[in-house]
């Protein structure tokens, strides 16, 4: 499946591991970037690619605006992000997209990297493909939102500072706080928080062991080398650099907008929600049911993999590993805003898992009689040739999104999942599961491009945008006007140059369509409060992004035009 366990983790760089790294990121990049543009923008996707439009057209690029209105929701670095990729032709889905995408690809290296130096070339081999071929993680990094650039914010993070701290040099200090400062305004303080988190339970766990083999007198010494990162004068003076390009950062927006927003959300989001959560609040136990789904469809072999661990013998490597994904989970847990997507940090902890796990299952005799990563294995393996026959059933089964692909590609997968099956369960461990790694490759490949023209079948709002900009083109602006839209992926698709008119009283929209040619949008959920305040005739149905096959939803758009206009 890979390339041979490396007997001797952390060493120089050789052209394996390089080579390994090339075809991980290659892999990656050949996942990640087809068919950006094909999924039309949803949730707050949206808020990312307006704000980004309206910092180019305006040209100020410290006050975030949708539809011309300040929006202060995240830090200001998640949406530079999207500029450069947007300077020759706007900002377009892809565009808004790339800067997740880049974050994943770095994060599938990181991962490897990290594994190369935990265990071997081997095990980071098999944790990047793990991490690449996770679905929610490969779908986040599809999506244009600062989430994954967190992820790759904490796992730089955690990279930085993995080993001891008395081989460190000061230039990895720098940089670890450097990150921690930059990290802060693309979602706030989250990644550093968890970082921190991390680093301080390690530095904790390895302390309590070593004053456990020595005499209690070593306390003090022990604690200076356990948290060299932050004790040492090394650390302090980084720390402080941190701490100014921090400060920088928080209050220049201040400083060219005259707005304390800014600094008034970093202590909203960050510090009241995690201690006072005013949103999002869910069970303390939700993580246990959430974490499952992200690991999709690792799902039982990371179960297997922990199970696993066991095997691997103790070293300050596993304590490692083991202390990293118990504090991301329990930092969340602590939270009491919690929402699914929170816990894609622990993602690439679980990867390292596996792929250590699975390294050592193909690879070592002491650790090939592991049943519980036998019976996952062979779980795993099944998994394709269902997916495979879904595509088939769903070809013949559904004609709303029959696709040729479905018929091509399901036999296909079919048979080689099948195959794949037949290899695991007759113990040929490593081209079964070589195997499967491949067809989730291409079921993810196929559901980020063929799978996603399919969906986008049912998505009437880009195309009901467009019917609006075109019906509306060269009306008035004091003629268009919104009521109750909070759609902002709709603002980025009408693709207005002036902000449209909100009303927030039905007075004022009853007013409007006391002239000629003047156009409403609204929801469907307040067409009949309208009718009732403006009296039936007011208005006229002009165009609706609810298709004539479904029933009318609540949220969808409707474009109202009064009785006398065109």
């Amino acid at each position: 499946m890979g390339p041979a366990v490396n007997p001797a983790p952390g060493q120089k760089w050789t052209f394996a591991d390089y080579a390994a790294l090339a075809v991980l990121v290659a892999a990656a990049i050949i996942l990640f970037f087809p068919g950006l543009s094909l999924r039309s923008l949803w949730g707050s996707e949206g808020r990312w690619a307006v704000i980004a439009r309206e910092m180019m057209l305006s040209g100020n690029y410290f006050l975030p605006t949708i539809n011309g209105i300040v929006y202060f929701d995240k830090p200001l670095l998640s949406y530079w992000a999207i500029i450069p990729f947007s300077l020759i032709s706007g900002v377009t889905e892809a565009s808004a997209r790339i800067p997740g995408v880049l974050a994943g690809i770095g994060t599938v290296a990181l991962v490897f990297a990290i594994g190369r130096r935990l265990f071997g070339l081997a095990s980071g081999f098999y944790a990047g493909l793990i991490l690449l071929t996770t679905a929610m993680f490969g779908f986040w990094s599809r999506t244009a939102s600062a989430e994954v650039l967190n992820v790759l914010a904490i796992w730089s993070m955690l990279w930085i500072l993995q080993g001891r701290g008395t081989e460190r040099p000061f230039h990895r200090y720098l940089l670890f706080y450097l990150i921690a400062a930059v990290s802060s305004f693309c979602k706030g303080p989250l990644a550093p928080a968890v970082a921190v988190t991390a680093v301080v339970a390690v530095s904790c766990v390895e302390m309590a062991r070593d004053i456990g083999q020595h005499v209690f007198g070593r306390t003090r010494r022990k604690a200076t080398e356990h948290f060299d990162w932050i004790l040492s004068a090394k650390g302090i003076l980084a720390a402080a650099c941190g701490l100014a390009l921090f400060t920088l950062l928080l209050f220049l927006p201040v400083i060219m907008t005259g707005s304390w927003e800014a600094v008034e959300l970093m202590w909203r989001e960050n510090v009241v929600r995690f201690l006072e959560p005013f949103d999002h609040v869910e069970p303390f136990y939700i993580y246990f049911k959430h974490t499952p789904v992200f690991l999709i469809p690792w799902t039982l072999l990371a179960a297997g993999a922990v199970i696993h661990m066991k095997r691997w013998g103790g070293g300050a490597e596993r304590r490692w590993v083991a202390t990293v994904t118990i504090a991301v989970f329990v930092f969340f847990t602590i939270s009491g805003s919690r929402r699914s997507y929170y816990i894609l940090p622990l993602v690439p902890a679980f990867a390292l898992i596996i792929g250590r796990s699975l390294a050592g299952f193909l690879d070592r005799e002491t650790e090939k009689d592991a049943p519980f990563m036998k019976a996952a294995l062979v779980i795993t393996a099944f998994i394709p040739f269902i997916a495979g026959v879904a595509l088939i059933a769903g070809y013949f089964g559904f004609e709303a999104y029959r696709h040729l692909s479905e018929i091509i590609a399901g036999p296909v997968i079919v048979m080689a999942g099948a195959g794949a099956f037949f290899f695991i369960f007759k113990r040929m461990y490593v081209p079964g599961s070589a195997l499967v790694v491949l067809l989730f490759f291409g079921l993810l490949l196929w559901t980020f491009t063929a799978g996603t023209s399919i969906g986008e079948r049912d998505r009437g709002l880009r195309p009901f945008a467009r019917q609006v900009a075109s019906r509306i083109e060269g009306a008035p602006h004091g003629n268009v006007a919104m009521y109750g839209v909070g759609n902002s992926s709709f603002i980025f698709y009408l693709d207005r140059k002036a902000p449209v008119r909100a009303l927030c009283e039905l007075r004022e929209v009853c007013s409007l369509a006391d002239g000629a040619g003047r156009y409403l949008i609204t929801e469907e959920a307040f067409v009949r409060a309208i009718e009732k305040e403006c009296g039936l005739k007011r208005f006229d149905r002009a165009i609706s992004e609810s298709r004539e096959d479904r029933k009318k939803r609540r949220n969808d758009l409707v474009l109202l035009v009064s009785p006398k206009g065109p």
